[in-house]
């Protein structure tokens, strides 16, 4: 991909972004596995709901990052 987008720079922010969308799953899945029968404990919920938003803006840019560089080889 990076050599049709003229180099590896061009998706290097898509491949760090994927870093950060895989370190908030897996701390997200901490969270799950540490989960009681009744749900999360309240101690949890600050760093919960931290990673959830975390997760929710990186994943917008990201897939708004992706998007553009999709568009751009519309035009190839």
């Amino acid at each position: 991909m990076g050599h049709i987008l003229g180099g590896p720079e061009v998706t290097m922010t898509m491949s760090r972004a994927h870093a950060e969308i895989e370190r908030l799953v897996r701390r997200l899945g901490r969270h799950l596995a540490l989960a009681e029968d009744g749900g999360v404990r309240p101690e949890q919920l600050d760093d919960l709901c931290a990673c959830l938003y975390g997760l929710h803006a990186v994943l917008l840019l990201h897939f708004d990052q992706e998007e553009e560089a999709y568009f751009s080889l519309a035009s190839l």
